[in-house]
């Protein structure tokens, strides 16, 4: 049996967009008839959002929030605010597709599922999926892998599956769980790499996050933060918050060594190359170092290791070496570890 869900969507100024996809997730609600709820946050910091809102979307409940925090905060206070237990994290730039609700509750049935996340198509594209994720370490270095957008790939998998993390723009959570573990780690303010970091923490835990394709959404990229936000900020916090994921995350000292040694690499071809956006990165990770190594003293009693995750939140097997071009966490590096190399030194 279904049950009503809070759809908590952090906003800025995205007229455009809740023009073009409110009026499907309405439509999808009534179909439903379970009482459930559009809760939409104004992070403008100037409540730019109510006086429309409340005439094209009256069914809407707008939160206004006194100063822009950032995609994090506003989902926390979103949520706060939510009257049902479960909640979907929506981006406004997300268009629902009929059904998409049900099996993402179905799989919330289950107390050791954290989070689960639809089939999310780039811009509609049914071969496109950005929602089947795992993290590849390469050279040192972290990667976030999603196979449906390399070339070459097919859309693939047909069945419920372990992902690294649930996208946090387009995701089911449980209210309570959600915000007595503090919400998203505000280390990894404004933006990106905070939904990994949740879900990983829940993994060494023991617990999961999945994919569910028979749920499907389709997200129009970045049609928020790419429209607003300069694209090298939008960078800027990707690389700063990708060195955060590691040196809070990374446990055994073998790896911790080769990421040192990718450090060193990075830092001498910058300066050889005068490449001083990656300084830039490395220089606002470490602004943020003391922080991290307080919050990395907390996963001492973590059930599984970062390479032990890493193991089990392989969605499809991903033996092949990274795609050159572009992925979330930045430019995709040729060298991959093997499966041998995952396997090496469990306690």
């Amino acid at each position: 049996m279904s049950r009503p869900v809070s759809i908590v969507i952090p906003s800025l100024d995205d007229f455009e967009l809740f023009d073009r996809n409110l009026p499907r997730l309405f439509s999808e609600l009534a179909r439903r008839d379970l009482d459930d709820e559009v809760l939409i946050v104004d992070d403008t910091g100037r409540d730019a959002l109510r006086a429309r809102l409340s005439e094209t979307f009256p069914r809407a409940r707008v939160l206004v929030r006194e100063e822009n925090g950032g995609f994090a905060a506003s989902l926390r206070s979103g949520m706060e605010q939510a009257r049902h237990e479960l909640c979907f994290s929506m981006n406004p730039d997300v268009f629902v597709r009929a059904g998409f609700l049900e099996p993402l509750i179905s799989c919330l049935d289950d107390p050791e599922t954290v989070a689960a996340v639809p089939k999310v198509l780039l811009n509609g594209d049914e071969d496109r999926i950005e929602s089947l994720v795992a993290l590849e370490l390469s050279g040192g270095l972290l990667e976030i892998r999603q196979p449906g957008l390399e070339e070459g790939e097919t859309s693939g998998a047909l069945m419920t599956l372990p992902v690294a993390f649930a996208v946090g723009g387009t995701s089911l959570l449980r209210k309570r769980e959600f915000l007595e573990g503090g919400g998203f780690d505000s280390l990894f303010e404004p933006f990106y790499w905070e939904d990994v970091d949740w879900c990983w923490n829940h993994w060494r835990a023991g617990r999961r996050s999945v994919y569910v394709p028979a749920s499907v959404v389709e997200h129009h990229h970045r049609g928020t933060i790419g429209r607003l936000v300069p694209s090298e900020l939008v960078r800027a916090a990707l690389e700063k918050n990708r060195l955060i994921f590691h040196w809070k995350h990374i446990d055994d000292p073998e790896l911790l060594k080769e990421h040192v040694e990718a450090l060193y690499r990075l830092v001498l071809e910058a300066w050889l190359e005068e490449r001083r956006l990656d300084l830039v990165w490395l220089n606002l990770a470490l602004d943020q170092a003391e922080d991290v190594l307080k919050t990395r003293r907390s996963l001492t009693s973590s059930k599984f290791t970062f390479d032990e995750v890493h193991a089990r939140a392989r969605p499809v097997p991903l033996d092949k070496p990274l795609k050159d071009g572009p992925t979330r966490s930045g430019p995709a590096r040729k060298k991959v570890r093997t499966k041998k190399a995952t396997k090496r030194r469990k306690k």
